[in-house]
Protein backbone atom coordinates (compact mmCIF):
# COMPACT_ATOMS: atom_id res chain seq x y z
CA UNK A 1 0.00 0.00 0.00
CA UNK A 2 1.48 3.10 -0.77
CA UNK A 3 0.31 6.65 0.38
CA UNK A 4 1.69 10.30 -0.26
CA UNK A 5 0.69 13.26 0.67
CA UNK A 6 0.82 16.19 -1.85
CA UNK A 7 0.16 19.68 -2.89
CA UNK A 8 0.14 22.62 -5.46
CA UNK A 9 1.08 26.61 -5.97
CA UNK A 10 -1.51 28.74 -6.82
CA UNK A 11 -2.09 31.13 -9.76
CA UNK A 12 -4.35 34.15 -10.66
CA UNK A 13 -6.12 32.49 -12.64
CA UNK A 14 -6.73 29.56 -10.48
CA UNK A 15 -10.32 28.72 -9.03
CA UNK A 16 -10.83 27.37 -6.01
CA UNK A 17 -13.36 24.40 -5.82
CA UNK A 18 -15.91 25.18 -4.04
CA UNK A 19 -17.50 22.98 -1.71
CA UNK A 20 -19.51 21.69 1.10
CA UNK A 21 -16.13 20.59 3.43
CA UNK A 22 -18.43 19.29 6.21
CA UNK A 23 -20.04 16.51 3.83
CA UNK A 24 -16.75 16.55 1.30
CA UNK A 25 -16.34 12.80 -0.09
CA UNK A 26 -13.31 12.84 -1.29
CA UNK A 27 -11.37 15.14 1.98
CA UNK A 28 -8.30 12.25 2.08
CA UNK A 29 -8.26 11.85 -1.70
CA UNK A 30 -8.76 9.65 -4.58
CA UNK A 31 -7.37 6.49 -4.98
CA UNK A 32 -6.38 3.49 -7.64
CA UNK A 33 -8.25 0.24 -6.29
CA UNK A 34 -10.64 0.42 -3.49
CA UNK A 35 -8.96 1.47 -0.35
CA UNK A 36 -9.96 -2.28 1.04
CA UNK A 37 -7.75 -3.81 -1.61
CA UNK A 38 -4.53 -5.91 -0.06
CA UNK A 39 -2.95 -3.33 -2.64
CA UNK A 40 -4.15 0.20 -3.54
CA UNK A 41 -2.53 4.06 -4.02
CA UNK A 42 -3.68 7.12 -2.75
CA UNK A 43 -2.99 10.31 -4.31
CA UNK A 44 -3.98 13.80 -2.73
CA UNK A 45 -4.26 16.01 -6.01
CA UNK A 46 -6.31 16.35 -9.05
CA UNK A 47 -5.94 17.67 -12.68
CA UNK A 48 -8.64 17.35 -15.29
CA UNK A 49 -9.94 18.23 -18.38
CA UNK A 50 -12.49 17.68 -20.55
CA UNK A 51 -11.63 18.72 -23.71
CA UNK A 52 -15.04 17.58 -25.73
CA UNK A 53 -16.52 20.41 -23.84
CA UNK A 54 -13.57 23.21 -23.62
CA UNK A 55 -14.04 25.90 -25.44
CA UNK A 56 -11.98 29.04 -25.50
CA UNK A 57 -8.58 30.74 -26.81
CA UNK A 58 -6.07 30.60 -23.71
CA UNK A 59 -5.47 27.14 -22.92
CA UNK A 60 -3.15 28.17 -20.27
CA UNK A 61 -6.67 29.19 -18.32
CA UNK A 62 -7.47 25.46 -18.64
CA UNK A 63 -3.47 24.77 -17.08
CA UNK A 64 -1.64 23.72 -20.32
CA UNK A 65 0.47 26.58 -21.46
CA UNK A 66 1.68 25.86 -25.56
CA UNK A 67 5.26 25.71 -26.05
CA UNK A 68 7.01 27.70 -28.42
CA UNK A 69 10.70 27.23 -29.46
CA UNK A 70 12.73 25.04 -32.29
CA UNK A 71 15.90 22.75 -32.33
CA UNK A 72 17.87 22.94 -35.06
CA UNK A 73 18.54 19.67 -37.62
CA UNK A 74 21.57 18.83 -35.77
CA UNK A 75 20.00 19.03 -32.64
CA UNK A 76 17.05 17.68 -33.59
CA UNK A 77 18.91 14.31 -34.70
CA UNK A 78 17.24 14.66 -38.21
CA UNK A 79 17.26 15.80 -41.94
CA UNK A 80 15.04 18.62 -40.19
CA UNK A 81 14.61 20.56 -37.15
CA UNK A 82 11.95 20.77 -34.96
CA UNK A 83 9.65 24.01 -34.85
CA UNK A 84 6.65 24.13 -32.18
CA UNK A 85 4.31 26.82 -32.45
CA UNK A 86 1.48 28.30 -29.77
CA UNK A 87 -0.80 28.66 -32.76
CA UNK A 88 -0.75 24.60 -33.51
CA UNK A 89 -2.49 23.41 -30.22
CA UNK A 90 -6.17 24.13 -30.91
CA UNK A 91 -9.38 23.57 -28.62
CA UNK A 92 -12.57 22.03 -31.22
CA UNK A 93 -15.55 21.54 -28.79
CA UNK A 94 -18.22 19.72 -30.08
CA UNK A 95 -20.76 21.25 -32.06
CA UNK A 96 -23.23 19.80 -29.43
CA UNK A 97 -22.31 20.72 -26.32
CA UNK A 98 -24.93 18.67 -24.58
CA UNK A 99 -23.53 15.63 -26.34
CA UNK A 100 -20.58 13.38 -26.24
CA UNK A 101 -19.78 12.85 -29.21
CA UNK A 102 -20.19 13.75 -32.96
CA UNK A 103 -18.05 16.70 -34.87
CA UNK A 104 -15.89 19.40 -33.36
CA UNK A 105 -17.07 22.98 -34.24
CA UNK A 106 -14.45 23.29 -36.37
CA UNK A 107 -14.88 19.84 -37.96
CA UNK A 108 -13.47 16.92 -37.55
CA UNK A 109 -12.87 15.20 -34.15
CA UNK A 110 -13.89 17.28 -31.74
CA UNK A 111 -11.35 17.98 -28.55
CA UNK A 112 -7.35 19.35 -28.33
CA UNK A 113 -5.47 19.06 -31.57
CA UNK A 114 -1.96 19.19 -31.66
CA UNK A 115 -1.33 19.85 -35.34
CA UNK A 116 2.19 18.92 -37.88
CA UNK A 117 2.11 21.41 -40.29
CA UNK A 118 2.64 19.62 -44.09
CA UNK A 119 4.74 23.38 -45.09
CA UNK A 120 8.62 22.58 -44.18
CA UNK A 121 10.04 24.31 -47.15
CA UNK A 122 12.03 26.74 -44.20
CA UNK A 123 14.43 23.40 -42.79
CA UNK A 124 12.00 22.67 -39.94
CA UNK A 125 8.36 20.84 -38.96
CA UNK A 126 5.98 22.85 -37.21
CA UNK A 127 4.46 20.70 -34.62
CA UNK A 128 2.58 21.73 -31.27
CA UNK A 129 3.57 21.01 -27.41
CA UNK A 130 2.00 21.35 -24.30
CA UNK A 131 3.11 21.59 -20.44
CA UNK A 132 0.85 21.13 -17.61
CA UNK A 133 0.69 24.51 -15.53
CA UNK A 134 1.13 22.31 -12.28
CA UNK A 135 4.61 21.30 -11.74
CA UNK A 136 4.61 19.89 -8.35
CA UNK A 137 3.54 16.33 -9.39
CA UNK A 138 5.49 13.47 -7.99
CA UNK A 139 3.78 9.94 -8.14
CA UNK A 140 0.00 9.30 -9.59
CA UNK A 141 -2.19 8.03 -11.98
CA UNK A 142 -2.03 9.85 -15.40
CA UNK A 143 -4.74 9.21 -18.20
CA UNK A 144 -5.13 10.24 -21.52
CA UNK A 145 -8.14 10.24 -24.37
CA UNK A 146 -6.17 10.03 -27.44
CA UNK A 147 -6.49 9.57 -31.09
CA UNK A 148 -3.39 9.66 -33.30
CA UNK A 149 -2.58 10.98 -36.48
CA UNK A 150 -3.35 8.88 -39.65
CA UNK A 151 -0.18 9.93 -41.51
CA UNK A 152 2.74 8.37 -41.99
CA UNK A 153 5.70 10.44 -40.81
CA UNK A 154 4.80 11.91 -37.20
CA UNK A 155 5.06 11.03 -33.57
CA UNK A 156 3.21 11.85 -30.91
CA UNK A 157 3.24 11.77 -26.93
CA UNK A 158 2.02 11.66 -23.49
CA UNK A 159 4.33 12.39 -20.97
CA UNK A 160 5.92 13.37 -17.82
CA UNK A 161 9.07 14.78 -17.49
CA UNK A 162 11.19 16.45 -15.04
CA UNK A 163 14.82 16.78 -16.57
CA UNK A 164 16.51 14.15 -19.31
CA UNK A 165 17.23 11.42 -17.02
CA UNK A 166 13.99 11.85 -15.13
CA UNK A 167 11.26 11.48 -17.66
CA UNK A 168 8.13 8.61 -17.92
CA UNK A 169 6.67 8.75 -21.98
CA UNK A 170 4.38 6.92 -23.95
CA UNK A 171 5.06 7.46 -27.45
CA UNK A 172 3.35 6.38 -30.89
CA UNK A 173 5.07 6.78 -34.64
CA UNK A 174 2.70 6.71 -36.94
CA UNK A 175 5.12 4.62 -39.31
CA UNK A 176 4.58 1.74 -37.05
CA UNK A 177 0.81 1.24 -37.71
CA UNK A 178 -0.27 -1.45 -40.15
CA UNK A 179 -3.79 -2.37 -41.47
CA UNK A 180 -5.11 -3.27 -38.41
CA UNK A 181 -2.80 -2.88 -35.28
CA UNK A 182 0.21 -0.54 -33.74
CA UNK A 183 2.77 -0.09 -31.18
CA UNK A 184 3.34 2.08 -28.35
CA UNK A 185 6.84 3.19 -27.27
CA UNK A 186 7.09 3.05 -23.46
CA UNK A 187 10.19 4.83 -22.71
CA UNK A 188 11.58 5.98 -18.86
CA UNK A 189 14.52 8.10 -19.87
CA UNK A 190 17.15 7.88 -16.99
CA UNK A 191 20.81 8.60 -16.52
CA UNK A 192 21.54 5.10 -18.45
CA UNK A 193 19.92 6.61 -21.72
CA UNK A 194 21.34 10.26 -21.22
CA UNK A 195 24.83 7.93 -21.36
CA UNK A 196 23.75 6.58 -24.41
CA UNK A 197 23.53 9.42 -26.15
CA UNK A 198 19.68 9.77 -25.02
CA UNK A 199 18.78 6.32 -26.20
CA UNK A 200 16.91 4.41 -23.75
CA UNK A 201 16.59 1.38 -26.77
CA UNK A 202 19.49 -0.81 -25.00
CA UNK A 203 18.45 -0.22 -21.37
CA UNK A 204 15.87 -2.45 -19.40
CA UNK A 205 13.70 0.88 -19.64
CA UNK A 206 11.89 0.49 -22.96
CA UNK A 207 9.66 -1.65 -24.09
CA UNK A 208 7.29 -1.73 -27.33
CA UNK A 209 4.01 -2.62 -26.78
CA UNK A 210 1.71 -3.99 -29.46
CA UNK A 211 -1.82 -2.89 -29.70
CA UNK A 212 -4.59 -4.58 -31.27
CA UNK A 213 -6.24 -1.81 -32.97
CA UNK A 214 -4.45 1.23 -34.76
CA UNK A 215 -4.37 4.45 -32.79
CA UNK A 216 -5.36 6.59 -35.25
CA UNK A 217 -9.00 4.66 -35.86
CA UNK A 218 -10.40 5.74 -32.24
CA UNK A 219 -9.92 7.20 -29.04
CA UNK A 220 -8.69 5.42 -26.39
CA UNK A 221 -6.89 5.75 -22.76
CA UNK A 222 -3.67 5.47 -22.15
CA UNK A 223 -2.03 5.22 -18.95
CA UNK A 224 0.68 5.09 -16.41
CA UNK A 225 0.57 4.70 -12.64
CA UNK A 226 3.98 5.94 -11.15
CA UNK A 227 4.26 5.02 -7.80
CA UNK A 228 8.13 4.33 -5.75
CA UNK A 229 8.43 1.12 -6.74
CA UNK A 230 7.19 0.94 -10.31
CA UNK A 231 5.49 2.57 -13.38
CA UNK A 232 2.83 0.72 -14.57
CA UNK A 233 1.38 1.34 -17.87
CA UNK A 234 -2.02 0.17 -19.36
CA UNK A 235 -4.50 0.82 -22.36
CA UNK A 236 -7.86 1.45 -21.74
CA UNK A 237 -8.21 0.05 -18.91
CA UNK A 238 -6.04 -3.05 -19.13
CA UNK A 239 -2.33 -3.41 -17.54
CA UNK A 240 0.24 -4.41 -20.20
CA UNK A 241 4.13 -3.64 -18.95
CA UNK A 242 5.59 -2.54 -15.85
CA UNK A 243 9.36 -1.05 -15.23
CA UNK A 244 10.91 -1.15 -11.89
CA UNK A 245 14.35 -0.10 -12.78
CA UNK A 246 15.69 3.37 -12.12
CA UNK A 247 12.24 5.29 -11.61
CA UNK A 248 12.19 9.09 -11.52
CA UNK A 249 12.46 10.72 -7.45
CA UNK A 250 11.84 14.29 -8.53
CA UNK A 251 8.52 16.59 -9.07
CA UNK A 252 7.51 16.96 -12.39
CA UNK A 253 5.00 17.90 -14.77
CA UNK A 254 2.39 16.84 -17.61
CA UNK A 255 3.40 17.15 -21.21
CA UNK A 256 1.50 16.25 -24.88
CA UNK A 257 3.27 16.39 -28.07
CA UNK A 258 2.68 15.95 -31.56
CA UNK A 259 6.16 16.41 -34.10
CA UNK A 260 8.71 15.09 -36.61
CA UNK A 261 11.86 15.79 -37.63
CA UNK A 262 12.16 13.65 -40.81
CA UNK A 263 14.49 11.11 -38.60
CA UNK A 264 13.76 7.46 -40.27
CA UNK A 265 14.96 5.35 -37.22
CA UNK A 266 12.22 7.88 -35.44
CA UNK A 267 9.45 10.00 -36.66
CA UNK A 268 10.17 9.57 -39.98
CA UNK A 269 8.51 11.64 -42.50
CA UNK A 270 7.62 14.46 -42.40
CA UNK A 271 4.43 14.22 -43.45
CA UNK A 272 3.39 16.34 -46.44
CA UNK A 273 -0.32 17.87 -45.39
CA UNK A 274 -1.34 19.18 -42.33
CA UNK A 275 -2.36 16.19 -40.10
CA UNK A 276 -3.64 16.53 -35.96
CA UNK A 277 -3.22 14.04 -32.66
CA UNK A 278 -6.66 14.86 -30.82
CA UNK A 279 -7.16 14.72 -26.98
CA UNK A 280 -10.28 14.28 -25.49
CA UNK A 281 -9.52 14.39 -21.78
CA UNK A 282 -6.78 14.64 -19.60
CA UNK A 283 -6.68 12.59 -16.19
CA UNK A 284 -4.20 12.88 -13.24
CA UNK A 285 -4.65 11.94 -9.55
CA UNK A 286 -1.39 12.31 -7.90
CA UNK A 287 1.10 13.89 -4.88
CA UNK A 288 2.33 17.15 -4.70
CA UNK A 289 6.02 19.23 -4.04
CA UNK A 290 4.36 22.10 -3.00
CA UNK A 291 4.38 22.25 0.75
CA UNK A 292 1.45 24.97 0.71
CA UNK A 293 -1.15 22.26 -1.05
CA UNK A 294 0.55 19.68 1.74
CA UNK A 295 -1.10 22.29 4.28
CA UNK A 296 -4.71 22.13 2.32
CA UNK A 297 -4.33 18.61 2.88
CA UNK A 298 -3.17 18.05 5.56
CA UNK A 299 -6.23 20.38 7.35
CA UNK A 300 -8.82 18.50 6.20
CA UNK A 301 -7.83 15.17 6.64
CA UNK A 302 -5.60 15.20 9.73
CA UNK A 303 -5.92 11.78 10.35
CA UNK A 304 -6.49 9.36 7.29
CA UNK A 305 -9.91 8.18 7.14
CA UNK A 306 -10.75 5.52 4.32
CA UNK A 307 -14.45 6.82 4.11
CA UNK A 308 -13.58 9.64 2.69
CA UNK A 309 -11.68 8.49 0.31
CA UNK A 310 -13.07 8.81 -3.68
CA UNK A 311 -11.90 5.64 -5.81
CA UNK A 312 -11.24 6.41 -9.16
CA UNK A 313 -13.07 4.96 -11.83
CA UNK A 314 -11.72 2.70 -14.35
CA UNK A 315 -11.91 2.96 -17.78
CA UNK A 316 -12.43 -0.29 -19.43
CA UNK A 317 -13.68 0.81 -23.13
CA UNK A 318 -12.06 2.57 -25.60
CA UNK A 319 -13.72 6.29 -24.81
CA UNK A 320 -15.17 6.42 -28.24
CA UNK A 321 -18.64 7.20 -30.08
CA UNK A 322 -21.19 5.62 -27.34
CA UNK A 323 -18.79 5.14 -25.29
CA UNK A 324 -17.03 8.78 -24.80
CA UNK A 325 -18.59 9.84 -21.50
CA UNK A 326 -16.04 9.45 -18.82
CA UNK A 327 -16.35 10.63 -15.21
CA UNK A 328 -14.62 13.55 -13.45
CA UNK A 329 -14.74 14.40 -10.37
CA UNK A 330 -14.48 17.65 -11.27
CA UNK A 331 -17.70 18.24 -12.85
CA UNK A 332 -19.76 16.45 -9.77
CA UNK A 333 -20.91 19.07 -7.87
CA UNK A 334 -18.05 20.27 -5.97
CA UNK A 335 -18.09 18.11 -3.08
CA UNK A 336 -15.68 15.53 -4.80
CA UNK A 337 -13.01 18.11 -4.97
CA UNK A 338 -12.49 19.67 -1.69
CA UNK A 339 -9.66 21.61 -1.48
CA UNK A 340 -8.54 21.26 -4.65
CA UNK A 341 -7.31 23.89 -7.29
CA UNK A 342 -8.72 23.48 -10.25
CA UNK A 343 -8.34 25.04 -13.84
CA UNK A 344 -11.67 27.22 -15.24
CA UNK A 345 -14.02 25.00 -17.04
CA UNK A 346 -16.39 25.80 -19.80
CA UNK A 347 -19.96 25.82 -18.16
CA UNK A 348 -21.38 24.16 -21.18
CA UNK A 349 -20.10 20.82 -20.01
CA UNK A 350 -22.60 18.66 -19.87
CA UNK A 351 -21.50 16.81 -16.51
CA UNK A 352 -21.76 20.31 -14.81
CA UNK A 353 -23.93 20.76 -12.07
CA UNK A 354 -25.68 23.80 -11.87
CA UNK A 355 -24.65 24.38 -8.44
CA UNK A 356 -21.46 23.59 -9.49
CA UNK A 357 -21.28 26.34 -12.27
CA UNK A 358 -22.82 28.76 -9.68
CA UNK A 359 -20.26 27.85 -7.25
CA UNK A 360 -17.62 28.48 -10.02
CA UNK A 361 -19.22 31.84 -11.35
CA UNK A 362 -19.16 32.91 -7.48
CA UNK A 363 -15.34 31.85 -7.31
CA UNK A 364 -14.96 33.42 -11.04
CA UNK A 365 -15.91 36.86 -9.72
CA UNK A 366 -14.40 36.58 -6.15
CA UNK A 367 -10.55 36.49 -7.79
CA UNK A 368 -11.46 38.74 -11.11
CA UNK A 369 -12.44 41.24 -7.78
CA UNK A 370 -16.05 41.96 -9.37
CA UNK A 371 -17.96 40.36 -6.42
CA UNK A 372 -16.92 41.50 -2.95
Amino acid sequence: MSRVREALGVMPWLILAMSRLAGAACECGYSVNQTSDASYAVFTDLMENDFLHTAGDNLTEFGWAPQEYNISAKEARGPYGKEFDVGNAELNPLKDASAWTGEGEKGGDAGLRLWVRGNHSHGFVNGAELASVRHDALYGSFRVGMKLSAQNGTCGAFFWFWNNSQEIDMEFLSKQFTATSGVVNLVLQSSESVRAGYDASNTPNYHIQPLSFRPDEKFHEYRFDWTPDRVAFSVDGQFVYQMTHNLPTSPGRLFMNHWSNGDPLWSAGPPEVDTAMTVSYVKAYFNSSDTSRNAVHENQCAAFDASKVCQIPEQTKAPDGADSQTYFFSQDGGEKTPGQTTFRVTSGAPGLTAAAAVWIAIASSILSGTLL
